[in-house]
């Protein structure tokens, strides 16, 4: 399992978590993660999840889990990109914890 911390940036006047649900929303059908319940995202081609939430002060922790640890870094590669590329002008930093 890992654990991602994403810390928005300062001057954001909505919260990491607001912006995240309206993306996936947006997106809806064109990206490779669909929703599968409030806070949890699935991968269409890697066999995993991220369960997300936020932390308090606007910081989001997401866990990704996968039944096959050899894969996981699949799933961890596909969300830091999502983040990337959908939420990039809104993230301050991202940090990866490995348990």
């Amino acid at each position: 399992m890992k654990i991602v911390q994403i810390v928005p940036q300062a001057k954001n006047k909505e919260k990491l978590k607001s912006l995240l649900k309206r993306g996936e929303i947006e997106l809806r059908g064109k990206t490779t993660f669909v929703r599968s319940g409030e806070g949890r995202w699935k991968h269409v081609k890697y066999k995993g999840w991220i369960n997300w939430g936020d932390a308090g002060s606007g910081i989001i922790i997401a866990e990704i889990k996968t039944k096959n640890q050899e894969s996981e870094w699949q799933i961890l590669q596909a969300y830091i990109g999502y983040l990337n590329r959908n939420m990039g002008k809104y993230i301050e930093s991202i940090s990866i914890y490995f348990r």
